[in-house]
């Protein structure tokens, strides 16, 4: 699925598809197509939207890359499910592999596609463990690895699991009965909902290895600086690999000093004393004498004399003035930009108890969450708010703070030395499973 605009990843991507994002020198839908065949997936098939001219131009049949490739190109939005529909074609009767072309990853996906086969459901969903879930669609199952519930953009207060669906999927091909043909259709949103109603089984797998949706600014920096680390594993195998940390053209200055990791890509220019440390500098950048960059992606810009720059983007056709200094989180774009508002966050309002409360800390608060739904999925408990079940006279409810990782439990109902016991008894389930009396616990 490659059809995006990457609205929130503008100015980075604001003349390229997003999937054609720069990610170590290549773009990051390279770096998938090299992951695919590597687990055996060499018909590919893309569907584009947005500047499609450029993806096909860059991968053409696929040969050059091992793999065949196909297009599809959506003449109207088609959403995430109506555009594989399109796409049938194409698949034919055998399973299928659904992957975004805008999302850095280097899972198994030999280990999803047997997991798929072996269990026998029509989707298959690939989960990561996020510790920060809210930006993402959360996924909880049973434990047998059924999907029973999604919620979409959880407020912290309701995050019952660390598992957020990658929108990676293997597919049978007998699903198509469900997606209606030329019709805008999400998967999250229209197809697994109708699927829920007919009783049709979802699994999902949770997934080893790194996965990072690059949504805006602040992901893509993350995401290249954890390919430098070695964090995200990129195929062929990553430059930072080498036994200096450093992958470099020949010519540069003897005087420059690298500070691995970096990569400095072919086409790109240093002057004589400048610093490189931990950072990525794309084809086309020069930088001058005397500067120092550092924690930063250098994409195609003009760095001038003695400037600092660090834990910044620097976007092509940008030209800084010698001296200039950066700071972490800054993304420096020539001329304007469409950079959406941030949106003003929902003020939620505060939750009044009438009951017992006990606030325990811990250091994953989304992990924690995951570990007491599974525990507690047997009670009968209701995850649609954190967690909430009956135990007596009593309600309980566990769930996370949204100010402070900590889990909040909470009993309500029956008599106070009722409220007492249930706070002890499901307080110290929490601390069992993780979590940590702080010293202003409330109670």
């Amino acid at each position: 699925m490659a059809g995006g605009k990457g609205t929130r990843l503008r100015p980075i991507c604001e003349a390229l598809p997003k999937p054609m994002t720069g990610l170590l020198g290549s773009p990051l839908m390279a770096h998938l197509v090299a992951l695919l065949k590597m687990h055996g997936f060499t018909e590919l098939c893309a569907t584009l939207g947005h500047r499609p001219e450029s993806i096909m131009r860059h991968f053409g049949d696929g040969s050059a890359f091992g793999v065949s490739m196909q297009y599809r190109v959506e003449k109207k939005p088609m959403g995430t499910a109506g555009g594989v529909r399109c796409c049938e074609d194409f698949i034919g009767n055998a399973d299928f592999l659904v992957i975004s072309g805008d999302a850095a990853c280097d899972f198994d996906l030999t280990y999803l596609a047997a997991e798929h086969k072996r269990r026998g459901a029509p989707v298959t969903i690939a989960l990561y463990p996020h510790s920060e879930p809210l930006p993402y669609g959360t996924v909880l199952t049973d434990s047998s690895g059924r999907v029973v519930s999604f919620i979409e953009k959880p407020s912290w207060e309701r995050v019952v699991t660390d598992l957020v669906n990658t929108g990676i999927y293997m597919i049978s091909p007998e699903i198509f009965a469900l997606i209606p043909p030329d019709t805008a259709f999400d998967f999250a949103r229209d197809l697994f909902p109708l699927m829920a109603a007919r009783h049709l089984d979802i699994v999902g797998i949770p997934m080893q290895g790194y996965w990072c949706d690059i949504g805006n600014s602040r992901s893509y920096l993350r995401c290249c600086l954890d390919a430098l680390d070695g964090r995200l594993k990129l195929r062929p195998a990553q430059s930072n690999s080498l036994p200096s940390g450093v992958h470099a053209p020949v010519g540069l200055p003897a005087s420059i000093r690298l500070e691995p990791p970096c990569v400095i890509c072919d086409g790109a220019a240093i002057g004589h004393d400048a610093v490189i440390g931990r950072s990525v500098i794309h084809a086309g950048s020069r930088i001058g004498a005397y500067s120092r960059v550092v924690n930063s992606v250098i994409d195609g810009a003009k760095i001038g004399e003695a400037c600092v720059i660090s834990g910044t983007v620097v976007c092509s056709g940008v030209a800084l003035y010698p001296g200039t200094v950066t700071g972490r989180g800054d993304v420096i774009a020539a001329g304007p930009s469409t950079v959406p508002s941030p949106a003003e966050p929902d003020k939620k309002p505060e939750r009044c108890s009438a009951g017992l409360r006990r606030e325990i800390s811990c250091d994953n608060r989304a992990g924690l969450m995951r570990a007491l739904s599974a525990v507690l999925w047997e009670t009968g408990a209701d995850f649609s708010d954190g967690i909430s079940l009956l135990d007596g006279h009593c309600r309980v409810r566990i769930s996370p703070l949204s100010e402070e990782s900590a889990i909040a439990v909470e009993a309500v109902g029956g008599r106070e030395d009722e409220r007492i016991r249930l706070c002890e008894k499901y307080g110290g389930l929490v601390e069992k499973h993780g979590g940590k009396t702080a010293p202003n616990s409330k109670q």
